[in-house]
């Protein structure tokens, strides 16, 4: 349901539907904007407000948010859009509900619930629809994805993935045959992305367009590090496509900066929501929190990475034995271990996320004009930018530190 091609009837007809569970009749909206390019791949936002009254007739009205799956047939056909509208739908049915209970039955105190409310979800066989929360209407906004976090926002997402995390390894521990199935309802898409599309391709192309850059900024065992690593790209992606032989948790699966939504308080960050679940996967832990790190740390935090680690795995450690499972479950050596394994992920997507990030408009790429082209979906991220200077510089910092630490 592209905004520009849907009448008002068509969305009215589709809003009745997703806002059933609120039992509301006389069902009105006004759209009050869309989605900008480049804030959704394989989908389309409106904007929305929409107004009813109840059978005791108090109006009741609703800012919301629409995601609405893209409906190229070319783009259907070479990627799993579908699929990842699916996801999303099943983490908003099925998974956060799950875990919500679990954690309200043991009498959570501070519960991971950073997530936007879902009103209602819709899969009509053709295109795929979920109405949500619009949480700018509670003063929520996006940071500037040109911009690393803050430290303070840093510690804030890293404490709620923590928890996160810790509501399936408590599940697992607790009620195995439950998460199982939880787990079973999950469609992999970083498998079928790499089954769909040479992305690996892509990866290798921009891993040469950085060695290039920062061929006089780095010493000659850097870029020899970097070098052997992308040579083994393919392999990596491959073995990290799948769940891992060590612990693995229902992963976020798409943490760069444009999927938080911060609240500031007098001036300082004091909340925020975790945004755009449609690449869940069942994985090590490490690919969620090496893919935020690298994609949302600033220069000056990179330094102090050992102590990040070490906050995450104290409230994840924390929020298990508050789910009455034994920290022990996850000892620090093994995060520790595991995160020299499996780091280098964040910096892999991070060479595309700061490439993205750090775009004009009219360069971000549009996977359903390429497909429609009849060209490989991954092509469209294999294209240059102008802001070569800021991408050098980020891009610098996050190899050297990778290279220094061993994780390539």
């Amino acid at each position: 349901m592209n905004p520009e091609r849907t009448t008002k009837s068509e969305v009215k007809t589709c809003l009745k539907k997703l806002f059933k569970n609120e039992n509301i009749e006389n069902l009105d909206f006004d759209v009050l904007g869309n989605s900008e390019k480049g804030d959704g791949y394989v989908g389309d936002i409106i904007f929305a407000e929409v107004r009813g009254t109840t059978k005791e007739e108090t109006c009741k009205k609703f800012n919301v948010v629409l995601k609405c799956s893209k409906t190229s047939e070319a783009l259907r056909e070479k990627a799993p859009v579908k699929d990842a509208f699916l996801n999303e739908i099943y983490f908003y049915d099925v998974i956060f509900p799950s875990f919500k209970k679990f954690q309200n039955q043991r009498k959570s105190v501070e519960p991971f619930e950073k997530v936007p409310k879902c009103y209602g979800t819709l899969n009509t066989g053709n295109s795929e629809f979920l109405a949500l929360e619009n949480l700018k209407s509670k003063g929520y906004t996006l940071w500037d994805k040109r911009k690393p976090l803050t430290r303070r926002h840093i510690d804030m997402v890293v404490k709620e993935y923590g928890k996160f995390h810790a509501v399936s390894i408590a599940m697992q521990n607790q009620e195995p045959e439950r998460f199982q199935m939880l787990v079973d309802g999950i469609d992999n898409l970083y498998s079928k992305f790499l089954k769909s599309s040479d992305i690996v391709g892509a990866y290798e192309q921009n891993f040469t367009v950085i060695q290039n850059l920062l061929k006089n900024d780095l010493d000659e065992n850097i870029l020899q590090k970097l070098h052997n690593f992308k040579l083994n790209l393919g392999q990596f992606f491959e073995q990290s496509s799948h769940s891992v032989e060590d612990l693995n948790v229902i992963l976020h699966g798409d943490c760069w900066n444009n999927n938080f939504m911060h609240y500031q308080k007098n001036g300082e960050p004091s909340s925020f929501a975790m945004l755009d679940w449609q690449i869940i996967r069942y994985s090590s832990p490490i690919f969620d929190l090496s893919y935020f790190l690298f994609s949302c740390l600033s220069e000056e935090d990179i330094q102090d990475v050992d102590t990040i680690k070490k906050h995450y795995h104290q409230c994840l450690t924390d929020h298990l034995e508050a789910l009455g499972s034994k920290k022990s479950l996850y000892p620090l050596s093994q995060f520790l271990e595991e995160w020299q394994k499996y780091a280098k992920f964040g910096l892999t997507i991070a060479t595309l996320i700061h490439k993205i990030s750090l775009s004009e408009n009219c360069e971000i790429p549009d996977m359903a004009q390429t497909a429609e082209k009849g060209e490989d979906i991954a092509n469209a991220f294999t294209q240059p930018i102008k802001n070569t200077s800021d991408y050098r510089k980020r891009i610098k910092y996050l190899v050297k530190y990778a290279a220094e630490n061993n994780l390539i």
